[in-house]
């Protein structure tokens, strides 16, 4: 469909659009700058499986935490235990132009996951446990003189999913469990509009025809929905082999997420005047700010309702356990997300004449975790990991929204055993990504993007400590 004039390089809530991957400045609660796994998934439930590099889908660790790395892993064991903790994520990007061979550095803004657990063992068979987590989340924050801008210069996706659980050992080597999820997250994007793409109200033209700059911002949008909810289910098996091997095997459904939402708008100054002999008719000088500001008050840049959905992809993981000694045991699991679910955003507004449709065509990606666990001694453990990811975006979605690519990660963490019913475990997680070549502006009017945008080089990395407390009572 052809967009009608004064958009943000898109609909003017356009920034619905991304709704579906973003959230706010400062230390967020539930989102994370850099997401761990692919597109904007997340996996720090439990500084004790960090540690490892998630590879625990086997056997989790025992912290509660097996409500979210594998449902069936609950049965087996009596009384109660709770685990509460955190994981903060330090992220660095950088966006350096082949244009001006000049970089552009990401806002420093640290984030914070939290994750809380608790399970009771009702028998020797059935486990009863309730979990609260943040699978996914993201939050960008770019200068808002960023040429990249255009797309988004600060945005943010929060999420929580709740899960009772239940888990019972159908035989002395089977177990298996599930849980519901009730889901709720909401979103927030920001960016700008360059004036220079959008048509003169009433003329055939443009306003960079009339010799305004590209990349010049006339407006701001800003994007924030209210809490949405979704359902889903996890489900999970446990089974060991034999006194050394353990498999694993989990299956968390996608949840549909729908989002209702405002679009605000706020003109920015440029200083222009319109140059003289203008296809508009009016006196050379003129400022262009005066001549834009009725789009703001009777205009299509009025506030406004919107809406989108999104789907959080399902997540299928594989793995097996093996225990060379009672002080060491290594672990490999493979982990499957359907991104591909992520292929489009609608959105859809009050003015029914601003809807329409975005293309994302994320693909479904893989991660390979391998983790090894240590007893140094009676009362301490060292965890190793490593984790290597593959990309959810393809090439021509790399943007300043989302800037994920393939990845490689390294963990350490050690447990302390502090007393019989205290235990803490604290990690470390270096999560190095691949340099990929990406865009900072929007495809041209009803054209889907391409490589051929792509006009700069994206680095980014971070750094993540995890702390759990676990307690038995």
């Amino acid at each position: 469909m052809r967009r009608p004039a004064w958009l943000l390089g898109g609909p003017p809530g356009a920034t619905l659009l991304l709704v579906a991957v973003t959230l706010v400045p400062g230390w967020h609660l539930v989102t994370a700058q850099a997401a761990e796994a692919q597109g904007f998934g997340l996996y720090q439930q439990s500084a004790c499986a960090m540690a490892l590099g998630g590879a625990v889908v086997a056997r989790p660790c025992d912290d509660g935490s097996a409500v979210f790395f594998n449902p069936g892993a609950l049965a087996g064991s009596e009384g109660w235990k709770a685990s509460v903790g955190t994981a903060v994520i330090a992220s660095d990007g950088r966006f350096t132009s082949d244009r001006t061979r000049t970089g552009t550095d990401m806002e420093p803004d640290p984030s914070v996951i939290p994750h809380f657990f608790v399970h009771h063992g009702t028998s020797d068979r059935l486990a009863l446990g309730l979990g609260v987590y943040s699978p996914y989340g993201f939050s960008s924050e770019w200068p808002q003189d960023f040429e990249g801008a255009f797309i988004s210069f600060r945005s943010s996706l929060e999420s929580l999913y709740v899960q009772p659980t239940a888990s019972y050992q159908v035989s002395d080597r089977i177990s298996v469990g599930a849980g519901v999820v009730a889901a709720f997250s909401r979103v927030e994007l920001n960016r700008t509009v360059d004036l220079s793409q959008e048509s003169v109200p009433g003329t055939g033209v443009t306003w960079g025809q009339l010799g305004i700059p590209r990349g010049t911002a006339f407006a701001s949008v800003g994007l924030e929905s209210d809490w949405g909810t979704g359902w889903g289910g996890h489900f999970g098996i446990q089974a060991q082999v034999n006194d050394r091997i353990d498999l694993g095997l989990r299956f968390l459904t996608p949840v549909n997420m729908n989002y209702d939402g405002a679009a605000t708008f706020r003109q920015l100054e440029t200083g222009l005047v319109i140059p003289g002999q203008n296809p508009l008719g009016v006196p050379a000088g003129t400022p262009v700010d005066a001549l834009v500001e009725d789009a703001f008050d009777d205009g299509p840049l009025v506030d406004q309702e919107g809406r989108t959905g999104i789907t959080f992809p399902a997540q299928v993981v594989g793995g097996a356990r093996y225990e060379l000694s009672p002080e060491l045991a290594l672990s490999l699991d493979l982990h499957w997300f359907n991104w591909s679910t992520f292929d489009q955003v609608e959105l859809r507004f009050a003015d029914p004449a601003l809807d329409d449709v975005l293309e994302q065509n994320y693909e479904d990606a893989w991660a390979i975790r391998v983790g090894g666990r240590y007893r140094l001694a009676p009362d301490w453990a060292l965890g190793l990991g490593y984790i290597h990811n593959t990309a959810a975006s393809p090439p021509e979605s790399m943007t300043p929204l989302v800037p994920e690519g393939d990845r490689n990660h390294f963990t350490a963490g050690l447990g302390w055993q502090a007393t019989s019913r205290v235990a803490v475990h604290g990690t470390y997680h270096r999560l190095v990504q691949n340099d990929r070549r990406g865009r900072t502006q929007p495809a041209p009017d009803g054209q889907a993007p391409t490589t051929d945008l792509n006009n700069g080089l994206y680095e980014v990395d971070a750094h993540l400590f995890g702390l759990t407390l676990t307690l038995e009572f």
